[in-house]
Formats: C-alpha cells, sequence, structure tokens
C-alpha cells in the first residue's frame, strides 16, 4: 500500500556541484572584460554552470555541457566561443540574435569531466568585446538509468480484490499492444511490462482463450513482458520454511508455459524480508532480489548499494538490489492524473494517455538522485527507478514516448526500460567482482499488520504446518495413491495470500473496507478449512468411526513422546490405555471429560496403536497441585494470586529460578497498551480468580480467571505434564472490539543472567542486533517455530503457537499510524532476558481493520534447559506445533517408512509426493553450525532413483554416496522406489 505524502524532489544536483567544496570556490574564476568591454556595454556579463548530463556533439561522441547564462543585458551580436580543457582547444561560432541570447549551451570536447575532475577556459569574443570564464567541471559518469514500469500489486487496498485482480488482467493485454506499437522505437525506448507478482500471471493464464495465451507467451519469448519469480509481496518473516518456498511455486509452473527461466524477484512497498527468504530463493533458482520499499527511514543505508545476500548457510547467495522507493511515480506524475483515472475507475480508460510524455516525468529525480551518488562517490553508474502511476493503477502509455525524447535530448544519463532481468545482468556483467556479501536478516516492518486480525493469522499459522504433516503423513499412508494435489495448491495459495502486505482498504472507516476485510479474511479461513480437509483425507482410509484403537502418528524424523488427548466420545471405552504389547500407558481423565494419555516414543515417521480399555489407570502419583504450586517432578511453579503471573518457574534437580524476580512482569502477565502510553506501563488483570482445573497424577493445570482492561474476560490456564520438562499455557480472551488504538500484550521476564537470544527464523536461526543487518526493524521481531535465551549454564526456550510477534526488553511496539510513527522506532536493541508477545493491535490507520472482537486463543510452552542446544530446541519448537496426530482404527494400520535420518542435527523438512506424481520429495535442514553428513538410509529398500533437486523437483545429480550439508543447510531429495 502506498502512503501517500508530500514529497519534495529538489535540484540537489546544482548544489552538489557547489558542494566540490571551498577548493573549487577559491580556484574559480570570475568574469574578466578587457578589451574595450566597458565602451561596448558594460553591464554584459556571463556565467558557466556546469550541467548534470552528457549530450551528443557534433562528432556524435557525448560530451559534457556548459550553459551560458548572460546577465546584466543579451548578448545581441555574433560571438566565438572559444572552449579549452584537458589541453584541447575547440571554437563554436553563434549567429548575431535580433533579439538577444539568454543564454547558450555549449559542448566540451569529448572525455571532460568523465573520469577526473578538469577545468574549462571559456572565451567569448565579439567584435568589441572579450569576456573570459574558469570553471571547474566535476566528475559525472555516464549513467545507465533501469526504469521499471509496473503497477503496484496491492490486492485490495484501493478496491475489491474482484476489481484488483481484473484491472492487472488487463494491464497485460494493454501492455503487450503498447510493445508491439513501439517495437520500431530506438533501443531502450521500447516498451517493457512487469506484472510484479505472479499472481496476476496465474490469474491472467487460467482466464485466457488460447489465442491469448499464445500472445502473452510469445511476449514474454520477445521480452515484452518480463516476469519476475514471486507470487505476491508477503511478509516473507511471516511464513513457515515450506510456505516460502511456495512462495515461487508458481512461477516453476508459469516458466514451463513459456519456456522461459525466470532468475529475479521483487519485494514492492514491505520494508525488509526474512533472511530465510535467501535461502528459498536460491533453491528456486532465483539469483537476484530487487526490493522497492515505501518508507524513507530506510533508504539510507542499503538505496543504490547492491550487495551479495549470503543465505545463513555462508554458501547459497543472491544479488539483492534496493532501489527507490515505488512511490516516486505518483508523486510525480500519478498525483497530477488523479487516483480516480489512474487507478481504473473511470471505465473509459484502459491507460493513462496524456499527449504530454515529457511533463511531469523523471528528469529532477534522476539528476538529484546522481548527484547524491556522485557526492557519495558511488562505485556505480546503474540507477533503477520503479514507474508506477499509483497503487492498483493503470499503464502510463506516455512511457516509451517520455523515455525515446528523452535520450534524444541527452547522451547520458540514458534511460532504458526494463525487467529485472536485464538490470541484474548489467550489475553482474559491469560490477560482480567488487559488489561486496553481506549476511544478517532485513528484519521487516510491515509485519505489525499481523497483530490487527490475531485469530485468523492464529488459524493461518496452524494451517500452514497442517499442510505439511497431511503431505507427510499423506506418504506414509497412501503412497500409492495420487495426492490430492489441487487441494494442496489451494491450501498453500490461500497461505500466502493471507501473508500477501495488503489486508484491507485505504480508509478503513469507507463502507467498502468491511467486504474487503471479509474477503481477506477468507483467505485465512480457507487455509485453515483446506488443511483439515487434507487431514481428513490423508487419514480417512484407515479412520473407524467407533473404536476403541487409536493410532498415533509422528510426522517429525525422530521417536518421540507425546500427550494425546481423546474426545470423551472416542474414550468411552474406559480409562486405562494399552500399547501394542499390553503395557498400559500413564493416563488421566480430565475435568472436561476428555481423556489424556502419554504415547511413548512413537517412530519417526511413523504411528503405534493404542487401545482404550475398561478399568482406571493405575497412575497414582505425579503432577499436584498445592497453595498456588504446581509441579510434575521435573518442574515447580507457583501463580501469583494477586495478579494471575507466574511468579516462581524452579528446576526441581537444579533449583534454578528462571523468572526475574526484579521484573515487573512475572512470566504470562497480561499489559494492555491504550493509545501510545507512554509510561509503557499497560493495565493490568484485577478480579483474580484461581481455580484448579485438574490436579493430576499425569496433568495439572490452574485457570486463572479475570476481568481485563480490553476484554469482556480473561483466562489464562497453566498446566504440566508428569515428567515433561514443560510448561503449557493457553490464554483465551473475549476481546472488546474498539477503534481505540490499542495493543494487548504478554510479558516474559525471564532470569537468564547475561542471556543471549535467538530467533527460529525460516531456513535459519537469528540473534537480534549481531544478525541484523543495518535498517533492520528493532521494534517487535517475528518467528517461526521458538525463540530461546541461554547463557553458558542454563537457558528457556520458548513458543507461541498463533501469534509470531515479539518484542525485546519492552514494550517497543507501541508505534501508532504504521508507518507514520516510525520516528519512534528503535534503532538498537539492547542485550535483554525479558520479552512480549505482542497478541494483537490496531495501530495502523490505512490498509488494516480498525477494530477486532470475539474469543482469541494464544497457546504458548516454555522448556527450561542447560546450555543451549540446537537440537533440543528444534524438536521442542516442531512438537509444539505439529503435535502427534491422534485417529480412531480397527486394526493397526501399514505404515510405509521411507526413510531414515542417522545424524540428529539433520532435520525432515517434509516429506511428501512429488507434483508429477511420478515420485517423492524429501528435504532436509541442518541445525547445526558445521557441516554434517546427513546419514540417509533406507529401511525398505533403496530407491531405484534417487537424485538432488531444488524446490522446482527437477532431478539434477545421481545420489551414490552421503551428502554432507552446509551449516545451517538444506539439501532436497527426487527419489522413486
Amino acid at each position: 500500500m502506498m502512503i501517500i505524502k508530500s514529497a519534495c524532489i529538489s535540484h540537489n544536483y546544482k548544489i552538489s556541484n557547489a558542494l566540490i567544496g571551498f577548493f573549487l570556490l577559491i580556484l574559480s574564476l570570475n568574469l574578466v572584460c578587457i578589451n574595450g568591454c566597458a565602451q561596448a556595454n558594460p553591464s554584459l556579463t556571463f556565467n558557466a554552470v556546469v550541467q548534470p548530463y552528457y549530450k551528443y556533439r557534433k562528432d556524435g561522441k557525448p560530451g559534457r555541457a556548459v550553459y551560458l547564462a548572460f546577465k546584466g543585458d543579451r548578448l545581441n551580436e555574433a560571438a566565438s566561443i572559444k572552449v579549452e580543457c584537458n589541453g584541447t582547444t575547440e571554437e563554436t561560432d553563434i549567429p548575431k540574435n535580433e533579439k538577444g541570447l539568454e543564454g547558450t549551451t555549449i559542448m566540451l570536447p569529448a572525455g571532460a569531466g568523465l573520469d577526473k575532475l578538469c577545468q574549462a577556459r571559456v572565451t567569448i569574443t565579439t567584435a568589441k568585446n572579450v569576456m573570459y570564464q574558469s570553471v571547474f567541471v566535476p566528475v559525472l559518469k555516464q549513467w545507465t538509468v533501469y526504469i521499471y514500469p509496473h503497477s503496484h500489486v496491492d490486492i485490495g487496498y484501493t478496491n475489491t480484490q474482484e476489481f484488483v485482480r481484473k484491472l492487472h488482467m488487463r494491464n497485460i493485454d494493454v501492455a503487450i499492444d503498447i510493445a508491439k506499437k513501439t517495437q520500431n522505437y530506438p533501443e531502450g525506448s521500447r516498451f517493457v511490462w512487469n506484472p510484479e507478482a505472479n499472481w496476476v500471471t496465474e490469474n491472467y493464464l487460467k482466464e485466457a482463450s488460447p489465442e491469448k495465451r499464445k500472445i502473452f507467451i510469445d511476449a514474454v519469448k520477445k521480452g515484452w513482458i518480463s516476469l519476475d519469480g514471486d507470487y505476491a509481496n508477503v511478509n516473507t518473516s511471516a511464513c513457515t520454511d515450506e510456505e516460502l518456498l511456495r512462495l515461487f511455486h508458481n512461477g516453476h509452473e508459469i516458466s514451463a508455459v513459456t519456456g522461459v527461466p525466470i532468475k529475479t524477484m521483487v519485494q514492492m512497498d514491505v520494508a525488509g524480508a526474512s533472511w530465510g527468504t535467501v535461502q528459498a530463493a536460491y533453491q528456486n533458482g532465483i539469483r537476484g532480489f530487487f526490493i522497492y520499499p515505501n518508507i524513507g527511514t530506510i533508504r539510507d543505508p542499503w538505496e543504490h548499494r547492491p550487495f551479495y545476500w549470503v543465505a545463513p548457510d555462508g554458501k547459497s547467495k543472491i544479488f539483492f538490489l534496493q532501489a527507490l522507493p515505488y512511490g516516486f511515480g505518483y508523486t510525480i506524475k500519478g498525483s497530477k492524473i488523479g487516483l480516480h483515472k489512474s487507478q481504473g475507475n473511470d471505465p473509459s480508460l484502459d491507460r493513462i494517455v496524456t499527449g504530454k510524455p515529457d511533463e511531469n516525468f523523471v528528469g529532477d529525480l534522476v539528476f538529484d538522485e546522481i548527484a547524491k551518488l556522485e557526492a557519495k562517490r558511488s562505485p556505480y553508474n546503474i540507477l533503477v527507478i520503479p514507474w508506477a502511476l499509483a497503487d492498483n493503477a493503470l499503464i502510463d502509455a506516455d512511457l516509451p514516448d517520455a523515455v525515446r525524447n528523452w535520450n534524444e535530448k541527452y547522451a547520458y544519463p540514458k534511460l532504458i526500460i526494463s525487467g529485472s532481468q536485464r538490470i541484474l545482468d548489467d550489475y553482474e556483467k559491469r560490477y560482480g567482482d567488487i559488489i561486496p556479501q553481506v549476511k544478517g536478516d532485513y528484519s521487516e516492518y510491515w509485519t505489525d499488520g499481523l497483530g490487527s486480525d490475531a485469530k485468523r493469522v492464529g488459524e493461518y499459522r496452524r494451517a500452514t504446518e497442517n499442510i505439511v504433516q497431511a503431505e507427510t503423513a499423506w506418504s506414509m499412508l497412501n503412497y500409492t495413491k495420487p495426492a490430492p494435489r489441487k487441494l494442496i495448491d489451494s491450501a498453500w495459495q490461500n497461505c500466502l495470500l493471507g501473508a500477501e502486505h495488503t489486508w484491507g482498504y485505504q480508509d478503513p472507516k469507507a463502507p467498502l473496507a468491511k467486504q474487503i476485510e471479509q474477503t481477506k479474511a477468507s483467505f485465512f479461513e480457507n487455509s485453515l478449512k483446506n488443511s483439515q480437509e487434507l487431514l481428513n483425507l490423508t487419514f480417512n482410509t484407515i479412520k473407524s468411526a467407533a473404536s476403541n484403537k487409536i493410532a498415533v502418528f509422528n510426522t517429525l524424523s525422530w521417536a518421540r513422546d507425546g500427550l494425546v488427548t481423546l474426545s470423551k466420545e472416542q474414550s468411552k471405552a474406559g480409562d486405562r490405555v494399552l500399547d501394542e504389547q499390553g503395557l498400559e500407558m500413564p493416563s488421566q481423565r480430565l475435568s472436561s471429560g476428555e481423556l489424556v494419555f502419554m504415547a511413548k516414543q512413537i517412530p519417526a515417521l511413523g504411528a503405534a496403536t493404542y487401545t482404550v480399555t475398561t478399568g482406571e489407570s493405575k497412575l497414582k502419583n505425579g503432577c499436584s497441585i498445592s497453595n498456588n504450586t504446581l509441579t510434575n517432578g521435573l518442574l515447580t511453579l507457583h501463580i501469583d494470586p494477586e495478579n494471575g503471573d507466574i511468579n516462581s518457574l524452579k528446576e526441581v534437580k537444579t533449583g534454578q529460578e528462571y523468572v526475574d524476580k526484579k521484573s515487573k512482569y512475572g512470566l504470562n502477565s497480561y499489559r494492555y497498551l491504550l493509545e501510545t502510553d507512554t509510561a509503557n506501563i499497560g493495565s493490568k488483570p484485577y478480579n483474580i480468580k484461581l481455580k484448579i482445573k485438574d490436579n493430576g497424577p499425569l496433568v495439572a493445570s490452574v485457570v486463572v480467571s479475570s476481568s481485563a482492561e480490553g476484554c469482556n474476560w480473561l483466562t489464562r490456564e497453566v498446566k504440566v505434564v508428569n515428567g515433561q520438562p514443560w510448561v503449557d499455557i493457553t490464554n483465551i480472551l473475549d476481546k472488546i472490539s474498539t477503534p481505540t488504538k490499542e495493543g494487548i500484550h504478554f510479558g516474559f521476564a525471564f532470569n537468564v543472567p547475561d542471556g543471549n537470544t535467538r530467533l527460529d527464523i525460516p531456513w535459519g536461526t537469528m540473534i537480534p542486533e549481531y544478525d541484523q543487518i543495518t535498517g533492520s526493524n528493532k521494534s517487535w521481531l517475528t518467528f517461526q517455530h521458538w525463540v530461546d535465551i541461554s547463557n553458558n549454564e542454563t537457558g528457556i526456550t520458548w513458543t507461541c503457537i498463533e501469534a509470531p510477534l515479539i518484542e525485546m526488553g519492552e514494550m517497543t511496539a507501541n508505534v501508532l499510524g504504521g508507518a507514520h510513527g516510525r520516528k519512534n522506532w528503535y534503532k538498537t536493541l539492547p542485550k535483554t532476558q525479558t520479552m512480549f508477545s505482542w497478541a494483537l493491535n490496531n495501530h495502523w490507520g490505512t490498509n488494516f481493520p480498525l477494530e477486532q472482537g470475539g474469543v482469541m486463543n494464544f497457546h504458548y510452552a516454555l522448556l527450561p534447559h542447560q546450555i543451549y542446544d540446537a537440537v533440543a530446541t528444534n524438536r521442542f519448537g516442531l512438537e509444539q506445533n505439529r503435535p502427534l496426530i491422534a485417529i480412531p482404527v480397527d486394526k493397526a494400520p501399514a505404515v510405509k517408512n521411507w526413510i531414515k535420518i542417522g545424524n540428529p542435527n539433520v532435520l525432515i523438512s517434509t516429506l511428501k509426493q512429488s507434483d508429477n506424481g511420478k515420485g517423492m520429495i524429501l528435504r532436509v535442514r541442518s541445525v547445526s553450525d558445521k557441516p554434517e553428513k546427513v546419514l540417509l538410509s533406507w529401511p525398505g529398500g533403496k530407491p531405484r532413483k534417487l537424485y538432488t533437486c531444488l524446490a522446482d523437483e527437477k532431478p539434477e545429480k545421481p545420489i551414490t554416496t552421503d551428502q554432507t550439508i552446509l551449516p545451517l543447510g538444506t539439501i532436497s531429495y527426487y527419489f522413486e522406489m
């Protein structure tokens, strides 16, 4: 979305020339008149002003231009102008002008001012006068300016999602028409269109007639349409590993249709991108990433400063360029046309044609930006400018003529209408050897919007995990049947449309806003619905409507224990649970009527079958509650009856206290912040009531009920499980809907002295500050499966399933107005062991819902531990997000045991049927900071075909030996049995 604001594009190039410095001012020579100057015209003088461009000289070579501005009077007689520069002298004759000249432009000798400072000595001789001036010509490179024409894809910001979809599809037809009409234009001014997001192209190809598909494919082959590889402008740090890979999935399908490979991606509007994007892009054959942000605060660090962005594995890398913010096209021209016309609301228009292409064009912007880069001594002479008249705008059909006219007028800067691939190729060809390498997370800013619809974001978070589990379980159970590919694709598409950066209408108060918000909400709701349908389809072949046998499935790549919860109906046979050998499992009938039991060591990518039978559980000792203190043999925790916070959490064996007693927050402390709340305290819950819900022996839980500002009611349930070293927390609140600016935060103040924080991000791990590149967001961060705070002796791993936003140290995200509050964004993060789950907010004034209400759930889990162990931490995070799946069955299911990973540092990210239905895809991820052997083995026999592949699933190298995986790296395999 575009934040429309005033912008001043000044003539700083003139100032920059002056800023050559005091040294040049001293050396510059002023006007000198001799030989009767006073007698002829004593008022006539001139100034020589160096111009910020090259023009073509008479010999056809580019040359620097100097404008001679006459002062005091006009030049009204014939003159000869001599220019001496770098030892070369050239003369030009000017005929008499009856009206007199106010000024004239002269060309310097070829090469002057190209690579070194030069002095130009100008002599003007008339019949009666001789005038001199000397001017220093600063260096000006011969710049190439690439213009990237596009219409920013903001799915719903300016009109309904359907209106926006049709507008962008029509833009493709218009673009092909303009490209066809300009193919005889000079090189550089021939039209090229960038659809920006493959959501547009996908929809176009679905609805195009065979004839239009053929025309489109031909246009792509000719370069009239230039495609980038990502589906939409998404909040990449909100994505999971596999979801981020899916960002490029339909790019492969489109490339297969056109026969043209896609090696670039763009990110419009969203400020920043997850470090994991590098690995995901690289795995999908992407080699260039162009970002065109909306806000100015991140311009300085990286704008026009390309780098090779290196993935956490230390080897995979892609070219990265942050170009100008995409809103300049609106500021310069679109605002003059008006949003009603430019955004397609006039049915008589399918493009914008003014008949005056040179008006409201990029001249001032180009000269201003080049002057800045010259002053900074940029080693590059390439400038990239996006050109869109507004969000979801019609095409500026004036562009080819504007570029043609410019290039006829100027030799340099030379304008070229282009797509991303040409820009990438030019940068690498010219500067590949000097472009630096950079590692780190470019933590996003727009992710605060994830809190604007907390309920549905939670649904989406669950959906992304369900899809992976369903595909893995399908490979275990239904490997002989084609996977439901359309349903899988639909589920992922809804996830990506949920993560897409547009959440609502530009004016959330307008009647149209509700319709747009409801459509956006449907993406989240359908992602969860699709994922649940996938799970049902996967297990329907073995599911029994009424059985006392329960098959428990583990979709992860290591054996694991887990608490299984059965409904009252599923467990009506009794309170005892037996395993396949007849051994009784620990179980307990809960106050809710549900039956829970502890499943032991469910095999990796496997299942175990249990039987519910009559009688009472033999488990007598385990968890217990006394005086608001819960214990399970490994941990004890105490709940403060005055505020409902956990004010003590200890390991029984070591006595280690994990609550910072000096903090005002404790663990799981509710805070409600209204407006700016500059005191940064927040409202606490009140009317606290503690009630024992279940008192062991397998499960012990206490429910803290209270009143709370911003809610009709709040409950916080704290639970421990016998023999399990973690704490489970479920916070449920009934949110009061209000447009008043607000935020709900849950605080966790840990006692881990001098502890370092690590975040699980897509395809990597990130340490705040240390792993954040300059300009990254520090006010809030986004995690995938876990956050860990550890020192050299102890630590704690934390996760929240539904809410992906955290704040470090204080409630640092209390910034109102979205980007308009950017002056308050944090520039640095202190080392801290206090963190907050930023559950929800309505801080934005545009694009996001004004309010949210209803019942919402937030699930947390805490794992105290000794020193940081990457394997244990990642396993805990994945186990919480991908729980065991319990299915009633008539008999033990036949489960295909495909693969075993012998290295605990290597986890399976996904195991699924290949898209072509002929084979299987295995993707593994290392959590180690050093190279590791995968140690892949095949319990059911070796596959007849085994290859490495990228995320496009195309077989590459045949595998004959065990693979070495890079630190924090990933490997994908394609195999057939």
